[in-house]
């Protein structure tokens, strides 16, 4: 089984390969949606086109055909019959190419989420399923807040006979800036290392956005505007958008797996963060640099079950009294 770890070692050196012979070959095998994103991410970043991707077994090509890679990657749907499993045994890979893609996005995969929770013992209204919802939102706004480039997400359940349990998988890449850039880019300027900045990040309340050095008088343009500031060099200008991130999904994301032994990587850079399902937290050198924010939490169903909320802390529910004005 490939997952995204694999993902950020074996794509990479893929695509060096294709630059060489032309064709990006997908290797046999089964592939969790951590996987999938990454791909997802990489082909579209380095424009891969189409017509290049060669799945090295029959069975893979219709597994991403029926996830929807191509109509993510390519805008072309290349899965004639119907999708019958959709919204039970897997979502659709979703593509977030602009801040107006966030909300579509995050409906899909929560509600593919809801109908596949209710394959079993229906644990919709469980506090751990609202939070990972909520989780997902968060990990979506992010992937535009702070990369600026398109991301793909997609979210999967299967049966894990080891255990005996049925695992959901929610799992979201982009080859945005990353953690380290985007840390640098809003003046924190003691963020060295990757793995500094992924640790910064998750910490609670935490959030690159708040902690940008935005000058209170600072002038807002249009977020589509194009040109030099009209207000001339002497005024510093921030970007308007709609968007209303503010940066607590990350902190959220490992309160969740922690609480409810789940199984979640984390990558930025040349770090690979990995919460396992006995809580403890490893981090290892990548020996390709991922560009960007690569995202994937397992956690079985019968731990979403349990009726334990995620608690909040004081110090976030005062950034967000805060926030609220």
């Amino acid at each position: 089984m490939y997952c995204l770890r694999h993902a950020l070692e074996q794509i990479p050196s893929f695509i060096d390969r294709y630059a060489e012979t032309g064709r990006y070959e997908w290797p046999a095998g089964y592939f969790t949606p951590g996987y999938v994103a990454v791909a997802a991410a990489a082909l579209s970043d380095r424009g891969i086109p189409r017509q290049d991707l060669f799945c090295l077994n029959g069975n893979v090509e219709s597994y991403l055909s029926a996830v929807g890679f191509h109509q993510a990657v390519w805008r072309v749907d290349e899965y004639p019959l119907g999708r019958v499993n959709e919204g039970f045994n897997y979502s659709l890979v979703t593509a977030l190419r602009g801040q107006y893609d966030v909300d579509t996005s995050t409906a899909s995969i929560n509600g593919c989420l809801r109908q596949m929770a209710r394959q079993g013992r229906d644990y919709t209204q469980s506090p751990a399923f609202g939070e990972l919802t909520h989780v997902v939102g968060e990990l979506h706004d992010n992937v535009w807040s702070h990369g600026k480039n398109t991301g793909f997400s997609l979210a999967q359940r299967r049966k894990d006979y080891s255990v005996d349990d049925y695992v959901l998988e929610f799992a979201l890449a982009d080859c945005g800036m990353g953690f380290l850039a985007e840390l640098q880019r809003a003046r924190k300027g003691e963020f060295t290392t990757h793995r500094a900045a992924i640790e910064w990040c998750i910490e609670e309340g935490n959030s690159s956005k708040l902690a940008s050095a935005v000058d209170d008088w600072a002038q807002s343009l249009p977020e589509d505007y194009v040109g030099s500031s009209p207000f001339g060099r002497a005024v510093e200008t921030v970007e308007a958008s709609p968007n209303n991130h503010q940066g607590l999904g990350l902190a959220k994301l490992v309160s969740l797996a922690k609480l409810h032994q789940g199984d979640l990587y984390l990558a930025s850079g040349n770090c690979l963060m990995r919460l396992d399902p006995s809580g403890t937290m490893s981090f290892r050198t990548l020996s390709y640099e991922w560009r960007g924010v690569a995202i994937s939490l397992s956690l079985r169903e019968s731990k979403l079950e349990e009726a334990t909320p995620v608690p909040d802390s004081l110090e976030i529910e005062q950034l967000m009294n805060k926030l609220r004005g």
